[in-house]
């Protein structure tokens, strides 16, 4: 199949990465926007020599799912810089990273907002340009010629490159090869809105005011999805995201790509070095690592990634991958579009006045249709990290059942800490009391749970996962259930270990 036929067929594919129309030798190809204002590739049958070299390097024409055997190291981590630290968006991971590269006579890529605070892909030479590549920005940042510069900075200098999970595999698939002196970080992504949308969003109020400043995540309250907007009269606008007229369209999902909720290049499939996000929850599961100036999340997927983040001069603590992505489910579940999304593009292609168009689905938020997205894209990461799990299950060695009665979350969680530490190579299952079913399963990898009622739901699931062996912490205290599962120990035929709560 060609670029042209698999846009015709499913323009979802695409995710408008430009690494075709950076490999074209002939500089045939356009990334062009649609009526929704996103870009897609656009070839001049005049200029193109038939190469073949844009199908050959498009991700979504050469895509192949990964498979895992282990779940990526995973950290929460914090720039020990204040000044620096207030300035991003959560921890500062990008701007420690960047440093290495640029003081060692390097070059660092990313988004960036030009003059008139639309955004691209652009380049920092230095600290102070640095400054304009920090911070998160909610909207699809156009690549340019970014790939060929990349190309070019690699033959002299080392280079970092961060960006969503598909522009950093369609560097990765112009370049076709691995540099040594390239570092490629991509970040925790929910999807990316149509750029044509926020430059409609944001000329309209540079109309009324001079803007002077835009800061997608400010930390004038703390860390947190607050959006900060200053003019030059003095004035500045500053809400919470959900709260904004673009951010709310942005978080309700229904102003993403296509390609976004039919993501090929989330986790496992990314080609990045490290991943970085917000360690959303971070009180709930590493509190002594809290900083109301904001924390990462990382995730290392190579030895280069990892040999970076030793050098970076972090403040880290290895977290439960889990934990991390029950909070981020974007970075292994694509997003789900809200019902209303085709209906929202189709009024903006027959209005001239975009800023009306979006004020009207903001005042229609309605709380129903919000649920029922969020229960969409619930079931979507669930089903994600079953079959991410699965990948992994396989290469267990045995499966472990755990039975035990936590006095609270906290020792439950230093409980979970020490059997990932010590049962490696295992499928490790916790059965516990639930608040309102006699018993629930923790699948400590996944944090699914099972919630059982009787024995023979027990019985099972035991089967089902191939249960081997069996912990018990003591003592038990599963209320008036306790001796229904102390019967069951006694009669399922599995050796079991006791420990108790030293």
């Amino acid at each position: 199949m060609k670029i042209e036929e698999m846009i015709a067929a499913n323009r979802a594919d695409c995710s408008g990465c430009g690494a075709c129309a950076n490999i074209c030798p002939k500089n045939a190809i356009k990334m062009t926007r649609d009526a929704e204002g996103f870009a897609y590739p656009i070839i001049d049958p005049e200029l193109c020599i038939k190469c073949g070299r844009c199908d050959m390097t498009c991700p979504a024409l050469n895509y192949e799912a990964k498979t895992i055997d282990a779940l990526p190291p995973t950290f929460v981590a914090t720039y020990p810089n204040e000044k620096i630290l207030r300035q991003s968006s959560s921890g500062a991971i990008f701007t420690a990273l960047s440093e290495i590269i640029l003081t060692n006579g390097g070059i660092v890529f990313g988004a960036g907002f030009d003059k008139n605070w639309h955004v691209r892909h652009m380049s920092a030479k230095n600290l102070d340009e640095l400054k304009n590549l920090r911070g998160s920005k909610y909207v699809q940042s156009p690549i340019g010629d970014v790939y060929r510069q990349v190309q070019d900075a690699l033959q002299s200098q080392p280079v970092l490159f961060t960006g969503v999970p598909c522009q950093c595999v369609g560097l990765k698939n112009f370049l076709g090869k691995d540099y040594d002196n390239l570092l490629t970080v991509d970040v925790i992504c929910r999807g990316v809105p149509s750029p044509a949308l926020w430059e409609c969003y944001i000329d309209t109020l540079g109309y009324a005011h001079e803007i002077t400043h835009v800061n997608f995540r400010t930390k004038r309250r703390g860390w947190g999805k607050r959006m900060d907007i200053n003019f030059s009269d003095q004035e500045h606008k500053a809400e919470r995201i959900l709260n904004n007229l673009y951010g709310r369209l942005f978080l309700r999902n229904l102003s993403l790509r296509p390609s976004c909720s039919a993501c090929k290049f989330r986790f496992p499939n990314g080609q990045s070095d490290l991943t970085i996000g917000d360690a959303w929850g971070i009180k709930d599961f590493a509190p002594e690592m809290f900083d109301s100036r904001g924390v990462s999340v990382v995730f290392i997927h190579t030895a280069k990634g990892e040999k970076f983040f030793e050098q970076a001069g972090l403040k880290k603590q290895q977290v439960s991958f889990a934990d991390v992505v029950k909070r981020n489910t974007f970075y292994i579940s694509p997003a789900i579009a809200d019902s209303r999304r085709k209906e929202f593009f189709d009024d903006l292609a027959e209005n001239n006045d975009w800023f009306a168009v979006m004020q009207k689905y903001y005042n229609q938020d309605d709380e129903t249709n919000n649920k029922e997205t969020d229960a969409k894209n619930a079931a979507a990461f669930k089903e994600s990290f079953t079959n991410v799990t699965a990948q992994i299950r396989q290469n267990f060695e045995k499966n472990i059942l755990v039975i035990f009665t936590p006095t609270n979350d906290n020792e439950q969680q230093i409980f979970v800490n020490f059997l990932e530490r010590n049962f490696k190579n295992c499928g490790v299952y916790l059965l516990r009391p639930g608040k309102k079913f006699p018993m629930i399963f923790i699948e400590n990898f996944s944090l699914l749970k099972f919630s059982l009622k009787k024995t023979d739901e027990l019985t099972s699931f035991v089967k089902q996962y191939n249960i081997s062996e069996i912990f018990v912490k003591l003592p038990l205290d599963f209320g008036k259930n306790s001796s229904m599962v102390n019967n069951w120990l006694k009669n399922c035929g599995l050796p079991a270990k006791t420990f108790d709560k030293k």
